[in-house]
């Protein structure tokens, strides 16, 4: 009889039944040091978990946060102990300029001028006063001033539409012979001014140096109207200048469409609040320097009344040409207002006197084109006349010769530097 083999797949039937084999011995296998169960073998291993070879025991691993050591006194020992944990930090804006510079605010360009040589002066004039006519003319007069009197003006653009205008005017005025465009918009410009002249009092056989940046803006003379959409503009910017020129024109004035009182009141009486209500009045008027330009001093309807009534003298040398005295402009304008015009002009010349001081408001006979010059270049009272007619359009007969263009403002910059005491004036 053969020998019964064990079937691992059967029940264990245990030592008491009978003819079954013993189950097959299993060596211990234990770790040193591992404790063993002297009835079941190795505490940790079942009857049919595979054995599991020696490993060495691991080493300690360092906490995850830093140490330090710290001795334990008396005995000198020393132990491991944590580091105090940092409280946590707050999260911080998002970087968005990476590692870029601090930024510093910005500053001036040099060539613009510092703001203690910079002066704002606004214009002001009923439509057709020619306004335009009179800034374009300004390079003109400035590059013959020195041809009748003393000293010698640059102007230079600031920006490229000032210098544009001015290349324009220029061309405009002395090689096509047109009068400039009529101003739509609400145009601003900035020239720099270099230049001597002669001095004024004790001073007056000295050249005083003169440098200032001049801010301007041309707006069309319907701008001057309260329901004109540009007419708020225009306020905020006569309320921010330092000085006015104002353009009167004797032969607009006799016109309905154009009479002077229209643009010239209401603008006045919202300036006049503007000042009140921003505290800025002085002695109870505004405090503006003004220089009234009475233009168009060209035109035969113009010039021959004023030769007539002798307020008309003549140059001597030169070109020879006709102009009204400073120390006689006053009294030229109020001969135009009382006794050549009517009584809308004697209101703007009462507007004036009312609401500015007298002595800060000066008068000026200007033409931006000057006179009809014969072919040797002098005046000639047979033929002054510098328009005529062609093809329906104005053109200028002769070069231009600017009279009083650059004096009110010249005068007028001078006038804001220091008031009539030789004090500077402070600024408002």
């Amino acid at each position: 009889m053969s020998a019964q083999l064990w079937d691992p797949n059967s029940e264990p039937q245990g030592d008491s039944q009978q003819g079954a084999p013993p189950r097959p011995a299993h060596p211990p296998r234990t770790a040193p040091g591992e404790p063993t169960d002297a009835a079941t073998g190795p505490a940790a291993a079942g009857p049919f978990q595979p054995a599991q070879p020696d490993r060495p025991p691991e080493p300690p691993q360092p906490p995850p946060w830093p140490q330090r050591v710290v001795p334990l006194q008396p005995s000198g020992r020393t132990e491991f102990q944590p580091a105090p944990a940092y409280p946590p930090q707050p999260v911080g804006p998002p970087v968005q300029d990476g590692n870029l510079a601090p930024l510093r605010i910005p500053t001036a360009r040099q060539e613009d001028g510092s703001a203690a040589d910079r002066m704002r002066i606004g214009l002001w004039g009923a439509p057709r006063s020619g306004k335009t006519t009179y800034l374009a003319a300004l390079p003109l007069a400035a590059i013959q001033y020195q041809r009748h009197e003393e000293g010698n003006w640059l102007i230079g653009g600031m920006t490229g539409e000032s210098s544009g205008f001015l290349n324009d005017s220029v061309t405009k005025l002395t090689i096509e012979r047109r009068f400039p465009s009529a101003t739509t918009g609400l145009e601003g410009m900035s020239w720099s001014f270099h230049g001597q002249e002669p001095g004024t009092g004790m001073m007056r056989k000295r050249l005083r140096e003169a440098s200032f940046v001049l801010e301007i803006q041309d707006a069309p003379g319907e701008a001057f109207v309260p329901s004109n959409p540009l007419h708020a503009r225009v306020i905020d910017q006569l309320a921010r200048a330092q000085g006015l020129i104002y353009l009167f024109d004797p032969l607009g004035d006799a016109q309905k469409d154009t009479h002077s009182l229209t643009f010239f009141f209401s603008t006045l009486n919202e300036l006049h609040n503007r000042i009140r209500n921003a505290g800025t009045h002085d002695r109870g008027r505004l405090p503006h320097h003004v220089s009234v330009c009475i233009a168009k001093f060209d035109h035969p309807e113009i010039f021959q009344p004023a030769v007539e009534a002798g307020w008309v003298t003549q140059d001597t040398v030169g070109a020879q040409l006709p102009r009204v005295p400073a120390h006689l402009a006053d009294g030229y304008f109020q001969w135009l207002c009382n006794d050549y015009r009517g009584a809308t002009a004697r209101l703007v010349r009462d507007g004036l006197a009312a609401y500015f001081h007298p002595e800060r408001v000066k008068y000026y006979a200007t033409s931006a084109i000057g006179f009809r010059l014969n072919p040797q270049h002098i005046f000639d009272y047979r033929n002054y006349a510098n328009v005529e007619i062609v093809n329906g359009e104005p053109r200028i007969c002769t070069s231009p010769e600017p009279i009083n263009v650059l004096e009110p403002l010249t005068d007028l910059e001078r006038r804001m530097r220091t008031s009539g005491n030789g004090r500077k004036v402070r600024p408002w």
